[in-house]
């Protein structure tokens, strides 16, 4: 219904309409149409989405000069991503018709040569001013595009956390990549300023940020902007965050629009700037377009009759969610423990027939519904592919990479830790501290020992790859890389049989979470 609001022109609430008789009466010229780009974010592979995105789009391209945008995680997060390396969405993205995409971390999932090999096929540019060649501000992408949009110029400037050096690190510490690649946290303002000033100085009238930021520490888009100048508008990613629009003081205190969609086409963004440059955003849910691009439908439609033997493979079955969210319906896995996050600990501890196995819940991607388990429902969980390591670590080694893992609670945090066959407290205090670590024996829980050696079965991410915990860095890996994380997933479904126990049906109560005395 809401996508109806575009004809004949853009006419939601806060959007100008204002053309003349004469301009109503036919097609609007270039330098009387309105300016409009169609954006989205954090896409993670939900292909389903594209054609409506598009179809959207034309509509609007019908009454005003449009440019579309994305600000990255399009090539990984779910199953077309895993099971192509990110090439299944190549072809889609090339027929949506994008004028410019910013490079979110997670394009850094399969590592730099092959996300070089996925630019090269990409029709529109990939754009970062601030992930450089090591040692210099050289950037490996075009920091910036300017493109010609009815009748102005307007330059895209891309941007992306520099957590990603933590979140996606083994990307960075590949051989391939090794000593070439930096994101400088210190000079991240510097180097967007750059940007923006080089492409003022080469015509543009109006520059546009797309930040993969997110809102949320240690690096934040409202950041990025309070500390630089010549912005008109941040497009935003990274917090799955939904804002239509939010204003924010950059340097010179000047008011600036940012805004982002949320995650998997949950909605389409739609930025006009008026005639008059002022720059107003909505956000259409994604469930309310009702056009659809033909041209984007058939090369999903030809590449998912290629794929969809392998992802719609039936696993298993279950007869309830298994789930990353608690009953309020929020994300909990980050944060405590969940009957999926469970599943998939036990997964990765059956891999080895280890005595605990980890896994930490930034991993643990999506629910998956009561009835069939197929394999995209696998991969749409555990979407990383990254590889499996049995583990020799101490238990002073593992309650230090539980503590890790609480040190943001009551904040979520992607290392925090779901565990099988032990369990434990935190203690939420001023700082959150581990307490009552048992582990699962023949005959019943005991204490966990400082200096006794465990085995425990995780992926590399974890033991070595990854950046959020690092307590087991000094741990011996006595297997390493004979399986993917889905692949032990896999394994262990079909070890349970055609449908998941009812043991599953809640979490098993492996981690408690209480406030300290004092703090109560």
């Amino acid at each position: 219904m809401k996508a109806k609001f575009f004809l004949p022109c853009i006419a939601f609430a806060v959007f100008s309409c204002s053309e003349t008789s004469s301009q109503a009466e036919g097609t609007p010229s270039s330098s009387q149409k309105s300016l409009v780009i169609v954006y989205e974010n954090d896409v993670h592979c939900n292909m389903e989405g594209y054609a409506k995105f598009a179809g959207l789009r034309d509509l609007i391209a019908d009454t005003a000069a449009v440019a579309t945008v994305s600000i990255g995680d399009f090539l990984q997060g779910g199953a077309w991503g895993s099971v192509s390396r990110g090439g299944y969405v190549v072809p889609v993205v090339n027929k949506v018709g994008y004028d410019v995409m910013a490079l979110g971390n997670h394009e850094l999932d399969y590592k730099f040569p092959r996300l070089m090999e996925l630019a090269d096929s990409l029709t529109p540019p990939i754009i970062c001013s601030n992930l450089v060649l090591k040692g210099t501000t050289t950037p490996l992408f075009k920091p910036y595009v300017l493109k010609q949009i009815g009748s102005k110029k307007i330059a895209f400037v891309g941007a992306l956390t520099p957590n990603a050096l933590v979140t996606e690190s083994y990307a960075f510490e590949d051989d391939s990549s090794k000593d070439s690649y930096d994101i400088p946290a210190g000079n991240v303002f510097q180097l967007v300023q750059t940007a923006v000033n080089n492409a003022r100085k080469a015509g543009a009238d109006y520059v546009i940020l797309l930040s993969h930021f997110g809102i949320e520490p240690p690096f934040t888009s409202m950041e990025l902007i309070q500390n630089t100048s010549g912005i008109n508008a941040a497009l935003d990613a990274h917090s799955h965050s939904v804002i239509a629009e939010k204003f924010v003081p950059n340097l010179n205190g000047d008011s600036i629009l940012v805004s982002q969609t949320g995650s998997k086409f949950q909605n389409v963004g739609v930025l006009e700037i008026t005639h008059d440059g002022r720059f107003h955003s909505r956000l259409i849910p994604l469930d309310s377009i009702t056009t659809s691009s033909k041209s984007v439908s058939a090369v999903y439609d030809s590449l998912y009759a290629i794929a969809v033997q392998d992802l719609q493979q039936v696993i298993s079955s279950t007869k309830f969610d298994l789930n990353i969210n608690g009953d309020d319906g929020k994300r909990l896995v980050r944060k405590g423990e969940t009957n999926l996050a469970d599943l998939v600990a036990d997964a990765f501890r059956n891999a080895f027939e280890a005595q605990i196995g980890l896994v930490n819940g930034g991993s643990v991607r999506a629910t998956i519904p009561a009835g069939s388990i197929s394999y995209q429902n696998i991969l749409d969980v555990i979407p990383f592919a990254n590889d499996m390591c049995l583990v020799k670590a101490t238990g002073k080694q593992i309650k230090s990479a539980l503590s890790e893992g609480a040190s943001h609670l009551p904040d979520e945090f992607g290392g925090f830790l779901q565990v099988s066959g032990m369990r434990y407290e935190i203690v939420i205090d001023s700082i959150p501290h581990i307490e009552n670590i048992q582990v699962e024996t023949d005959s019943g829980y005991v204490n966990m020992a400082d200096d006794k050696i465990y085995t425990v079965g995780m992926a590399s991410y974890l033991a070595y790859a990854g950046a959020e915990i690092t307590s087991f860095r000094q741990s011996e890996i006595v297997i390493d890389k004979v399986m993917t994380d889905d692949e032990a997933v896999m394994k262990y479904l079909k070890s349970l049989g055609s449908e998941i126990p009812k043991l599953y049906r809640k979490p098993q109560g492996r981690i408690l979470v209480t406030a300290s005395e004092k703090s109560r």
